[in-house]
């Protein structure tokens, strides 16, 4: 390689990320934890593929497959779906929500309330909050735990998942 070769390489590796590329590690950062969590969270006895839903807009582009590509969670596959709309019975283990017109990010959290679904949402689609919500804090992802949303839910959120948490909402007698 010549050395003005190896000089523009250089530059280019210097250079700040454009935003676009921000926005894909974002949303790859994102699907990795979609795909971590599973292994974190207990749901009453399933059987079959893991199946995580990205429900209205498509937001995470192909990074939820490409995380989801050839992983196991204690023996079961993980899938990936896409949906426009969610209610009970869709066959989702967990849901992140993203909102679209047909059905805005609380009419979907209604529609899931209290059901062995781990409901996923995310500051920069909407305000409402799952049992996990996304917040960007100091340019990295991170995330809250509604454990209490989680039980009535029939989950069980690991103490390692709650302990990585920016805050936590207890459930009652915990």
């Amino acid at each position: 390689m010549s050395l003005r070769c190896a000089f523009v390489l250089s530059l280019a590796l210097l250079a700040p990320a454009p935003a676009c590329a921000q926005a894909a590690s974002e949303a790859a950062i994102k699907a990795a934890y979609l795909v971590k969590f599973a292994a974190y969270v207990g749901w009453p006895i399933r059987s079959g593929p893991v199946t995580i839903c990205q429900v209205g807009r498509d937001v995470l582009g192909g990074a939820l497959e490409q995380a989801a590509t050839g992983q196991q969670v204690d023996g079961r596959p993980i899938q990936v779906r896409r949906l426009d709309s969610i209610a009970r019975g869709s066959g989702c283990d967990i849901a992140y929500l993203a909102g679209s017109g047909r059905q805005p990010v609380p009419a979907a959290l209604a529609a899931l309330a209290s059901s062995p679904v781990l409901t996923i949402t995310d500051d920069r689609w909407s305000k409402a909050r799952g049992m996990i919500h996304f917040q960007v804090a100091a340019n990295r992802v991170r995330f809250h735990v509604n454990d209490q949303a989680a039980a009535d839910g029939g989950l069980n959120i690991s103490s390692k998942l709650l302990g990585l948490a920016l805050s936590v909402r207890p459930r009652q007698g915990r």
